[in-house]
């Protein structure tokens, strides 16, 4: 057992509990789109709030680790692209999160200003603008672009960065798909 191997290790681990994180965040999107009543649309929110705090320490962790993991290859691993695609997705990753936590504030006010009247009140009908509704898609996809990246490793920054934009696009795509299939049956609209 050596650092190398357990900055791996820990380097997986971070992927793991991403993704852990991300099908909360999920499970607390879709309750809240279908709360009955503002006091159930407020505590799902709230668990999805808290646990979307978990994204910015992966994303530190994640570059902790596999700069350490690159810094014992050696300096060329720097230009790799597999190492220029994770970094340039991680930076998305990161824009993204910033913006759809600026958004998830705006909504808590709102949620929190009608709470004030009765926490048993009906609750609004939550219909997201089109990209808040679209980057949780796109980053699922991202993150599954970069995972690629880091199994293939491979050494074109072009091709590495075309995979992580594959993979937004699709992802996205399907995401809106359902969205717009689910609201066609008149169903309330499952946020990504």
């Amino acid at each position: 057992m050596d650092i190398y191997h357990i900055a791996l290790f820990l380097h997986i681990v971070t992927l793991i509990v991403a993704a852990s994180a991300t099908a909360i965040t999920k499970l607390a999107v879709g309750r809240r789109a279908r709360a009955r009543t503002v006091g159930e649309a407020l505590d799902w929110h709230n668990v999805l709030v808290s646990t979307s705090k978990v994204f910015p320490i992966c994303l530190a962790s994640f570059v902790l680790t596999g700069s350490y993991m690159v810094s014992v290859i050696g300096m060329h691993g720097w230009s790799s692209g597999f190492v220029v695609g994770g970094l340039v997705g991680v930076a998305t990753l990161l824009a993204s999160g910033t913006f759809l936590g600026i958004k998830g504030r705006a909504l808590t006010q709102v949620l929190e200003t009608v709470a004030e009247e009765g926490m048993d009140r009906p609750a609004p009908r939550l219909v997201p603008p089109p990209l808040v509704a679209a980057l949780p898609a796109a980053n699922t996809g991202v993150s599954l672009g970069v995972v690629f990246d880091m199994v293939t490793k491979p050494t074109s920054i072009p091709l590495a960065l075309t995979v992580i934009v594959i993979g937004a696009a699709l992802t996205t795509v399907i995401a809106m798909r359902g969205r717009t299939a689910s609201v066609v049956r008149g169903a309330p609209a499952a946020q990504a």
